[in-house]
């Protein structure tokens, strides 16, 4: 796993560019290969440029956010439990605030008070107990501990939706994660015969652009490879 997650790294927008343009200077400095060396610092210098603006960054990851709309007050009736898939420390905020969202319009709407299941864990770091830090994040804000349960093995989406269908087994849920993690989660919670219902958080589209949206800017080639990372993984899960 570990493997093809570096693997998967240097496939990534922002490390093949650096590769490229890296291989570029070296070339330059070898008489027999210094134009194909120039060709590929300007071929580098151009994808970092497209990939870190925004019109490109969304073109890249709009398939898999325009996949699955925000949960309406109309649906909340079809579950009483939430999944929260960990993401990050940017990423958990933002889907821990859909799962607030998600449960006091259960609570207004239904007086229904879900069981939110926090799931995930970083296998590089897993000394950083995300998945306590959300749940006092949750906790905070009102929501009763009793009614948080960590799981907090699962290294992988694919291990989130086995431990997951061990703890609910077919009864739906709704599964909270970023809008472009979705497609991959679903298909993946489905594979494992769960009853998974899609609430994305974390948008990352651009409604208007300006001029400004014409600049290279670091948070759109991290979009980049957020998309790229996700085409990799619903690709890996497909076929592995």
């Amino acid at each position: 796993m570990i493997l093809f997650k570096i693997l998967q790294m240097f496939l990534l927008p922002s490390v093949f560019v650096l590769v490229l343009i890296l291989i570029g200077i070296i070339l330059v400095f070898r008489k027999k290969r210094g134009k194909l060396g120039k060709i590929l610092i300007i071929l580098g210098i151009l994808f970092y440029y497209l990939f870190s603006i925004t019109s490109v960054a969304d073109l890249i990851i709009s398939p898999l956010e325009k996949q699955y709309q925000p949960v309406q007050k109309e649906e909340l009736n079809k579950a009483d439990k939430i999944v929260l898939l960990l993401g990050g420390k940017e990423s958990d905020v933002l889907r821990a605030s859909e799962v607030l969202r998600l449960y006091n319009l259960q609570l207004t709407t239904y007086n229904l008070q879900s069981a939110i299941i926090i799931s995930g864990t970083d296998p590089l770091k897993p000394e950083r107990e995300e998945a306590k830090e959300v749940k006092e994040f949750l906790a905070e804000r009102g929501i009763p501990a009793e009614n948080i349960i960590l799981e907090d093995k699962s290294r992988t989406t694919k291990e989130s939706a086995e431990n997951i269908k061990e703890i609910l087994d077919d009864e739906p849920f709704f599964l909270v994660t970023s809008a472009y993690h979705l497609p991959r989660a679903i298909e993946t919670f489905q594979k494992a015969r769960t009853n998974p219902i899609p609430a994305p958080a974390d948008f990352k589209i651009e409604k208007n652009y300006d001029i400004l949206d014409f600049f290279p800017d670091a948070e759109n080639l991290r979009n980049s490879d957020l998309a790229f990372h996700e085409y990799f993984g619903i690709l890996f899960y497909r076929f592995f």
